[in-house]
């Protein structure tokens, strides 16, 4: 076997085995290590077949279906307790955590680009941080769309519930193909000058899902007036994806470069957008009935 092959499957292995902690310590003992080479045994059938392609695909509904199960696991051993209703309920803050973080940035942007702070260094310091809370903040992100989706399920016409259905799918999509990115630069090497990893377009993709996703949710929202007020909003949170065209988005190019269209007025709005589309959903948690347990 190649060495870059066995760079690839001992990643894979290894990343696979830190998952296996979210299960319970009962479950692992029991059912850890054949998991584990089953897993081991996939991989290398998928390298075999179609490369590292190959490899990255079988990723993605691998890790759905072990976040499930893990979940499932937790909530029989009494370790989680969540209901549909408890899940709507974190749509509101964690739609509000996300849209703060946003506005976090760009008013930190403006503050080092405006401000007295020149040095390099602390430009750096706030990309680097920047970075990590942005690729973070899809994690509560997702569970807010989650949330989202179950509070409006039974008032949303067909379109709303594709769209917040399309969504969610894009979120776990983001998180995915970041995940894969951090895989690709651990085990592979640099790319040519100009070449974007296909996990670069992927992350577009469902980056892309999620805001179509809004226009199409902020479209119901309009027509059967879902929210309390300002129904608006959902489709001008997904419209600023015309935004995203004008400059570089997960090392993809721009599509229609433009000077204005920058990342941090792309922020700046979606950041706003999404802490008023959380004070709308607090009158939305008020009205919710109780629901059963999933």
């Amino acid at each position: 076997m190649r060495r870059s092959s066995c760079g690839w499957l001992l990643v894979s292995e290894r990343l696979y085995k830190r998952l296996l902690y979210l299960y319970s310590k009962q479950f692992r003992a029991a059912y850890g290590r054949q998991m584990r080479l089953t897993f081991r045994d996939a991989c290398r059938e998928a390298y075999h077949r179609k490369g590292v392609g190959g490899l990255l695909a079988l990723w993605l509904p691998t890790l759905l279906d072990l976040i499930k199960s893990a979940l499932e696991d937790r909530a029989r051993q009494g370790e989680i307790t969540m209901s549909k209703a408890r899940l709507i309920g974190l749509a509101v803050p964690l739609t509000i955590l996300v849209g703060s973080i946003w506005l976090l940035e760009f008013i930190g942007n403006l503050l080092l680009r405006f401000g007295q702070v020149r040095e390099e260094r602390f430009w750096d310091l706030f990309l680097t941080f920047w970075v990590f809370a942005f690729i973070l903040s899809f994690i509560p992100l997702l569970f807010a769309l989650l949330g989202t989706r179950l509070r409006f399920h039974p008032s949303a016409s067909t379109l709303g519930r594709f769209g917040l259905a399309l969504s969610v799918t894009g979120g776990v999509g983001v998180i995915v193909s970041m995940m894969a990115r951090l895989l690709l630069d651990a085990v592979a090497p640099e790319p040519e000058v100009g070449a974007v990893p296909w996990v670069g377009y992927a992350a577009v993709a469902s980056f892309w899902s999620v805001w179509i996703g809004y226009i199409l949710f902020g479209v119901d929202a309009l027509r059967y007036r879902l929210l309390p007020r300002w129904n608006l909003l959902p489709g001008l949170l997904g419209a600023t994806i015309v935004l995203t065209f004008g400059f570089e988005w997960f090392g993809v190019p721009a599509f229609l470069p433009t000077q204005w269209a920058t990342p941090s007025l792309f922020i700046s709005i979606n950041g706003a957008c999404l802490v008023l589309l959380g004070i709308v959903l607090i009158d939305q948690r008020r009205e919710q009935q109780p629901i059963e347990a999933i």
